[in-house]
């Protein structure tokens, strides 16, 4: 299996301020991982692992499913569940039927942290392309 990314890997919305906590992204050759940076509290520095468990890992066709249903206003109802709870906070979860393959995390984030994920799918910062090594033109591992 394949070693998790450090902190400083994924990448957040444009729109989000450095001190703000946002949806992270991390895509490689293989996959792309979804996480919530308000986890790093037990993390030292961006050279940290994140670990795997903390993450949704998607294959990039399943990504770009979420991304497209985000950008056109369509419900998620596979893959990818996003639910606004009374509280306020959109909880990112595994579809039941993806869960083995994704994961069992739960991710939350408020309206905020939301809308500035969402701006940036439709803004297309999330791309595969983002994830290049500016030298190489490879993707970042």
């Amino acid at each position: 299996m394949p070693r998790t990314p450090t902190v400083g890997q994924f990448l957040k919305a444009a729109a989000s301020s450095p001190q703000q906590a946002c949806v992270m992204v991390y895509r490689d050759d293989h996959r792309t991982l979804m996480w919530d940076d308000k986890l790093t509290d037990s993390f030292d520095t961006a050279e940290s692992r994140v670990p795997a468990e903390q993450c949704l890992t998607f294959d990039h066709d399943q990504f770009e499913v979420i991304q497209q249903a985000l950008r056109t206003g369509r419900p998620l109802r596979r893959i990818l569940l996003i639910v606004q709870g009374a509280d306020g906070l959109y909880e990112f979860s595994a579809s039941p039927e993806c869960e083995s393959s994704v994961g069992a995390a739960r991710l939350y984030f408020d309206h905020l942290e939301y809308s500035a994920f969402v701006q940036a799918v439709k803004q297309n910062e999330f791309e595969r392309s983002a994830f290049l090594l500016p030298a190489s033109g490879e993707l970042r591992h």
